[in-house]
C-alpha cells in the first residue's frame, strides 16, 4: 500500500513538472508578441526635445523626451562636442566639471537591449555662465530710472529664458537674502556670484537726503536665470512696506509703477520679476489655472506669483518671517470690461482682518482720484474674479499649510493684492503718483 501511495505522489509531482515545462516552453517560443532580443533589428526612434536647465558656471542639467522602441530602450548615450561622454538609463543627465564662460554642444542617442542605436538627436548648444567678480558694484543717479531700464530688458513670452532654481541654489539664495537683511553686504556679494547675480550699491542723488539702495540683479552681460530683481533700502523710511510686481512684462507698467512708488516712499524692499509670466513653456506644480498664456491651463514656472519654487517666493518668505510687521503690497493689472471697477483688492481671503489695509488704501486712493471705483473681496463677497486666492506669496503670508496647493482661509492682514485697470492708475506717471501717494499716506 505504501508503495502505491508513493507511486501516486510521484505521478502527481511528475504531472506538475510537465505543466511547468510546457508553460516555460510556450513563453520562450514564438507564441507571443515579444520579439526575441537576438532577432530584434529595429532601432529606437531618435531622441527629441533636448533642453538644458539650471545652468551655472560649472554645471547644467540635460533633459529630453523618451525614445520609443518595439522592445524597449535600454539606455541613452550623451555626446559632448561630438565625443561620447556618458550613459544614462533615464531621460536626464547632470553635467559637472564644466568650464565657466564656455560653449558646449550636446546630442543624445538611444540604444535598445539588442544594441540597436537610434539616430543622434538634434544638437543643443549650452553656454555656461562666465566668471564674474565677487565685488560690490557702485552706481548713482535716480533709482527709479535705473530700475526701469532693467525692467525693459526682461525677455518676453515663450522665449524659455527663465530657469527654475534647484534646491541647492535656493538654499544659497536664502543665504544671500539673509545677509542683505542683516546688512552683511560682503557676504551677500560673495554668494550671489555663483548664480550670476551681482549687488550694486546705488546712491539716489535726487532724494534729500541721499538714499542708498542695494540692488540684487543678474549680471547683464550674461543673463541666464531671470529669477527677478530685488532692491533693499539701507535706511527705509517706510520700514513696514514691501512692494511687489510679479508680472512686469504682462501687467503693463506695474513694474514701473512699483519702482516709482518704492523710490518716492523709500520703502523697505521691492521685488520685481525679470521675465514675462509666460516666458517658460513648463507648467508650475501649484494649483489654479489661467488663460494669460493662451488657452486656459496651468500657470507657468515663470509666473512668479504662482510658483513656490522660485527666488521670488523664497525672498518673500524670508522677509515675512524676519520682519513680522511688514505689509506686502502686490501690484497687478487687468483689462477692464463692462461693469468692472477700476480697482479690485484682496487680502487673499474673504476673511476680514483686524487692520484692514485694503480699505485704507481704497480711502487714500479716493483722496487722489474720487472717480475711482472699487471691489474688495472681503467686503464685496459676491465678487469672485481676480482676487489673488491662488497667489503663492499671499498664501504663505496668510499661513496656508501648503502655499502651492491650498488657498488660505484666514488672513494675517499683511498681504494686499491690487488689480488695476490701466487708464486711471497704470497708464503713466500721473497714475503711478496716485498709487504712490496713497501708499505713502497709509504707511
Amino acid at each position: 500500500m505504501r508503495t502505491k501511495k508513493l507511486i501516486r505522489k510521484f505521478s502527481q509531482v511528475k504531472g506538475i513538472l510537465m505543466v511547468l515545462i510546457l508553460v516555460v516552453s510556450c513563453s520562450s517560443s514564438g507564441g507571443n508578441d515579444e520579439t526575441p532580443i537576438d532577432e530584434d533589428t529595429q532601432a529606437p526612434t531618435k531622441p527629441s526635445g533636448l533642453v538644458v536647465e539650471n545652468v551655472t558656471q560649472t554645471t547644467a542639467d540635460l533633459r529630453w523626451d523618451a525614445s520609443s522602441d518595439n522592445v524597449g530602450v535600454k539606455n541613452y548615450s550623451i555626446y559632448q562636442n561630438g565625443t561620447y561622454l556618458a550613459s544614462s538609463g533615464q531621460t536626464f543627465y547632470a553635467l559637472n566639471d564644466l568650464e565657466p564662460g564656455s560653449e558646449y554642444t550636446y546630442q543624445v542617442l538611444a540604444t535598445d537591449a539588442a544594441g540597436n542605436e537610434s539616430e543622434l538627436s538634434q544638437t543643443l548648444q549650452v553656454n555656461t555662465i562666465g566668471t564674474i567678480a565677487a565685488e560690490l558694484q557702485f552706481a548713482s543717479g535716480n533709482i527709479d530710472a535705473y530700475l526701469q531700464n532693467l525692467i525693459l530688458d526682461a525677455p518676453g513670452s515663450g522665449e524659455n529664458s527663465y530657469r527654475k532654481p534647484n534646491g541647492a541654489q535656493l538654499e544659497q539664495w536664502e543665504d544671500v537674502i539673509n545677509a542683505l537683511l542683516s546688512n552683511d553686504i560682503s557676504e551677500a556679494v560673495s554668494k550671489a556670484v555663483d548664480f550670476n547675480y551681482q549687488i550694486t550699491e546705488f546712491t539716489d542723488t535726487g532724494l534729500s537726503p541721499n538714499q542708498v539702495f542695494y540692488v540684487l540683479a543678474e549680471y547683464e552681460a550674461n543673463t541666464s536665470n531671470y529669477w527677478g530683481i530685488y532692491v533693499f533700502s539701507k535706511t527705509p523710511e517706510k520700514e513696514n512696506l514691501v512692494l511687489m510686481a510679479p508680472h512686469v512684462k504682462y501687467d503693463t507698467n506695474t513694474g514701473h509703477q512699483a519702482a516709482y512708488s518704492f523710490r518716492n516712499n523709500v520703502a523697505k524692499a521691492l521685488l520685481l520679476s525679470s521675465a514675462h509670466r509666460c516666458n517658460s513653456d513648463d507648467a508650475s506644480e501649484c494649483s489654479g489655472t489661467t488663460s494669460a498664456c493662451g488657452s486656459s491651463g496651468a500657470y507657468r514656472i515663470s509666473d512668479l506669483a504662482h510658483n513656490t519654487i522660485s527666488a521670488f517666493q523664497k525672498t518673500t518668505e524670508l522677509i515675512a518671517t524676519s520682519s513680522p510687521n511688514t505689509i506686502f503690497v502686490q501690484l497687478h493689472g487687468f483689462g477692464k470690461g463692462e461693469g468692472d471697477p477700476d480697482v479690485i483688492m484682496s487680502n487673499g481671503t474673504t476673511d476680514i482682518p483686524d487692520m484692514d489695509y485694503a480699505a485704507l488704501i481704497r480711502d487714500a486712493l479716493l483722496v487722489e482720484d474720487n472717480t475711482l471705483t472699487f471691489k474688495i473681496a472681503h467686503i464685496n463677497t459676491d465678487w469672485t474674479r481676480l482676487r489673488g486666492f491662488t497667489n503663492t506669496q499671499g498664501r504663505f503670508i496668510n499661513s496656508s499649510p501648503d502655499p502651492c496647493g491650498t488657498s488660505a482661509t484666514e488672513t494675517s492682514g499683511r498681504f494686499i493684492h491690487i488689480e488695476q485697470a490701466r487708464p486711471k492708475l497704470r497708464q503713466d506717471a500721473s497714475g503711478w503718483a496716485k498709487m504712490s501717494n496713497a501708499l505713502g499716506n497709509v504707511f
